[in-house]
């Protein structure tokens, strides 16, 4: 019954699915993966949300590119990884690719925060300039991803502005681990339910396990948004009507 909004293609997935009782995950592709994520969703059909990989270098066919992915492959949404692509999001020559996303009705994810991974520029994992996009784009469906990683402050307050900005709380245990003063992972999701709102927040896993969310004091309506309910609204999957969460 929950859906993963944040994981890749990476051997061990499915098995890592059912340990967590995940019955659905968005597969986020890297550069040259597209293909991969769409060979997953057929390989286990029902089970693998396939995001689409846009490259950047001519943003007109980049949206001619999209929705031949959405319309005609399957794709269900984008993943963009501005440390690697090196951009940010508010630049105005990647404007047609937005509006086309915002046509298409399908929800785009940012990588936030800093990580210790090379080939990924830190002054790229920012997320402030989500802030313009979802302003100049207010139909688009915007996920900031790692509930803003080392950026948090910044994620919690765009997406408490604005309607369309949500949070995922995937790999919290990497940016917990490495902040001052001492956090965990559900300190970040209860400051995000807090100020954002519970419809704000969506599970996300990359080591953040959902028995953590299941385990934790969040009343059971909480639970449910944060576990599949915001995912199949923001997704356009579902819906479901389960209605018994451990309290």
């Amino acid at each position: 019954m929950i859906i993963d909004v944040h994981n890749h293609p990476f051997e061990g997935v499915p098995e890592l699915m059912e340990q967590g009782h995940i019955s659905r995950t968005v597969l986020l592709p890297g550069s040259g993966q597209n293909d991969l994520v769409l060979g997953w969703a057929a390989k286990w059909p029902g089970k693998f949300i396939p995001f689409y990989w846009a490259e950047l270098d001519d943003p007109e066919k980049a949206a001619d590119d999209l929705e031949v992915a959405v319309n005609e492959k399957g794709h269900k949404g984008i993943k963009f990884q501005p440390l690697v692509q090196r951009f940010y999001p508010n630049e105005k020559r990647l404007r047609p690719l937005f509006a086309r996303a915002e046509k298409l009705g399908i929800p785009v994810l940012f990588h936030s925060g800093v990580v210790a991974f090379d080939n990924h520029y830190a002054q790229y994992g920012t997320c402030v300039y989500v802030d313009e996009l979802a302003g100049e784009h207010p139909e688009l469906k915007i996920i900031i991803a790692h509930l803003g990683g080392n950026y948090d402050y910044e994620a919690l307050v765009i997406s408490e502005k604005n309607p369309n900005v949500y949070m995922d709380t995937a790999y919290q245990h990497f940016f917990c681990r490495r902040s001052l003063p001492r956090v965990t992972p559900m300190d970040r999701i209860k400051r995000a339910v807090e100020f954002a709102g519970p419809h704000k927040v969506l599970y996300g896993s990359e080591g953040t396990t959902t028995t953590m969310i299941l385990d934790s004091d969040l009343d059971p309506e909480t639970k449910k948004k944060i576990l599949w309910q915001n995912a199949e609204r923001v997704l356009g999957v579902g819906p479901h009507d389960w209605t018994e969460v451990p309290g």
